[in-house]
């Protein structure tokens, strides 16, 4: 299992990916460029910076954190830990349901902000620390987005690619023990809300050559997955129920196969 390098090196490179140097990522960035290269040459990036260069990235300032190993804060972590299971069950209508990924992304957006519940801050769990190797900064970014294994499991066999993986796959992938290939590498960044490029940059995998043709509304749900973890279980559940009604009022777009699968259809 390869060590990725350090916070560092991968800074560097997500600059060469934009096509910028340090002093252009600095002036991006409104930060002395010494700060920048103090970085690069190993020191520890202040949260204040990340959020500084992260829209200079072509990143989320959570992920960024994320990439960089620290602990994502408060206001910029997913909202509601027990709306995984919810975000992750709106994978069926987005894949089979034409222009239905429209409508629930436009309800997503219209939902109102709730307060962050008070609570403890939540202790990693052993399963959900991953080493420091390809899958792990994967796996770890899609907990960015409040998805756990299985609701990973579903996207990327709806908008992704075409052929199952189990959530405990999903979590070998975190851990280095299943190969995180390129197929797999391009099937993720199509809900993650990222290039499959910074995901390349990031993992040091080769993409060259052909890779499973993502879903046509890919991009759309991928905000719309990043929308959501803004959402309370509540709100979430909202959701899923237009999602269910929207099953039943399209079912003549589903194919023979899938239409069976919604109650109370022949």
């Amino acid at each position: 299992m390869e060590t990725l390098p350090a916070f560092g090196v991968q800074l560097m490179r997500l600059a060469e990916l934009r096509g910028v140097d340090v002093s252009s990522l600095a002036s991006r960035a409104a930060v002395p460029e010494p700060v920048i290269t103090a970085v690069l040459d190993g020191g520890e990036p202040d949260p204040s910076l990340l959020c500084r260069l992260a829209p200079a990235l072509g990143l989320h300032a959570s992920d960024l954190f994320v990439i960089a190993g620290q602990r994502v804060s408060d206001d910029l972590a997913p909202l509601d830990p027990a709306a995984a299971s919810n975000l992750g069950s709106l994978s069926w209508s987005l894949t089979y349901l034409p222009r239905a990924v429209p409508e629930l992304h436009q309800l997503v957006r219209s939902l109102p902000q709730q307060p962050r519940p008070q609570q403890p801050p939540a202790r990693t769990p052993q399963y959900q620390q991953y080493p420091n190797s390809a899958g792990g900064p994967i796996l770890r970014l899609l907990h960015n987005r409040n998805l756990n294994w299985l609701g990973s499991s579903k996207y990327l066999f709806g908008i992704g690619r075409r052929d199952v993986l189990s959530a405990s796959t999903i979590g070998m992938i975190g851990r280095g023990t299943k190969t995180l290939t390129p197929d797999l590498l391009v099937g993720f960044a199509a809900f993650l809300d990222i290039s499959s490029g910074h995901l390349s940059t990031l993992t040091g995998i080769d993409l060259a050559g052909d890779h499973s043709p993502a879903h046509p509304d890919a991009a759309e749900a991928a905000q719309l997955i990043w929308n959501a973890r803004r959402l309370t279980a509540g709100q979430l559940q909202r959701v899923r129920d237009r999602a269910h009604a929207i099953r039943h009022e399209r079912a003549d777009e589903l194919s023979p196969q899938l239409r069976c699968a919604c109650p109370g259809r022949p």
